[in-house]
């Protein structure tokens, strides 16, 4: 089943010349789909005389339709058993992020999907797999996103195939997790399904705050890499920052969170230099990045999420060469009195 909304989320009402025109590359996109590259368009759009309302044409059947309200696009199958579900998800949301659009979904309780086109929602495999179905009819869990790509078979042809790992929505609360798909392998092939505390940790508290951290970098990309560690700490280096017993510079560029749209940092530097940090003795990472929020920068108590993304070096006043860790932190509560006599806020726009 297919019921999104399309619409530019930074604006009340988004701009009706570019869902038209988001229409025009949505249809471009399903008809390059390998399977339909090299036969006569298998796709079309074609608008209904009486109303602003159109359909989605897939080998002449009306597969979905498409209509503008309040300027805002709304997509909805026609069916719930809609052919060529995944490509046209995929490629709705293909055409949204090279248009700058935001993807809504009315059947996840309207939670915004993530901006990662390749990154599947709900994916055909999961009830087209028995085994895979039977695990999680019983489990507490709903497969909803896994990464998706086109691969070469054997027969020469080209499919849309997913990749581990996938993330699932607890039944029971919400939240979501990261699962470990070697353990999800096993299992489905065994009578004996129970998993253990290994089979699972949570990435996020809704739908709608996964999307966002997903978007940030703030979301695990493989099970072990944050499996028994802090999850708000996303580490993309192989250095172990985890366990620091010796010097090392950590250098913050500070973000809000909560502001999806007009991205502000806060900009560390005093009469023109950069302002960094270390690691204190008896400190680890998560301590020391908090009392850098909180007496350093004075812009929060505590953060939602962390993303090292490098690691270059420095010299320390005695000359000694001291690595510094390159980070993104993410943070809630900005006031906006706080900002504005405060701080000095840069929008990246």
């Amino acid at each position: 089943m297919i019921d999104l909304q399309i619409k530019q989320s930074w604006l009340e009402k988004s701009s009706e010349a570019a869902l038209e025109e988001f229409k025009s590359a949505l249809v471009d996109i399903l008809n390059s789909f390998p399977v339909d590259r090299h036969t006569d368009k298998r796709w079309s759009i074609t608008k209904i005389s009486d109303g602003d309302e159109a359909r989605l044409i897939y080998d002449e059947r009306a597969v979905a339709s498409l209509k503008i309200e309040d300027k805002v696009l709304h997509v909805k199958s026609t069916e719930d058993d809609t052919p060529r579900y995944d490509d046209i998800v995929y490629a709705i949301r293909y055409a949204a992020n090279r248009l700058l659009l935001a993807v809504y979904s009315n059947v996840h309780g309207g939670a915004r999907l993530p901006q990662d086109h390749s990154l599947s929602i709900d994916h055909t495999y999961f009830n087209r797999d028995k085994s895979v179905r039977g695990f999680f009819d019983k489990s507490n869990f709903v497969p909803r996103f896994a990464p998706e790509g086109i691969e070469n078979l054997k027969d020469g042809r080209t499919a849309l195939v997913i990749y581990s790992p996938y993330y699932a929505e607890d039944k029971r609360n919400g939240t979501v997790h990261i699962l470990n798909n070697p353990m999800l392998s096993f299992l489905t092939e065994k009578e004996n399904q129970e998993t253990n505390g290994e089979f699972s940790y949570k990435v996020a508290d809704s739908m709608q705050d996964f999307a966002r951290k997903y978007d940030l970098g703030l979301v695990p990309r493989n099970f072990y890499q944050n499996y028994s560690k802090p999850v708000k700490i996303i580490n993309e280096t192989y250095f172990d920052a985890l366990n620091i017993n010796r010097k090392v510079f950590i250098d913050p560029c500070v973000y809000d969170f909560d502001d999806e749209h007009d991205y502000r940092y806060y900009k560390n530097t005093e009469t023109g230099l950069h302002l960094m940090d270390k690691v204190r003795p008896g400190e680890n990472l998560d301590i020391a990045i908090k009392r850098v929020l909180r007496e350093e920068l004075q812009v929060a108590e505590d953060y939602v999420g962390v993303r090292i993304w490098g690691v270059d070096f420095d010299r320390d006043r005695e000359g000694i060469l001291t690595p510094r860790l390159r980070m993104n932190i993410f943070v809630h509560g900005m006031l906006e009195n706080r900002k504005s006599k405060t701080h000095d806020w840069v929008s990246v726009k």
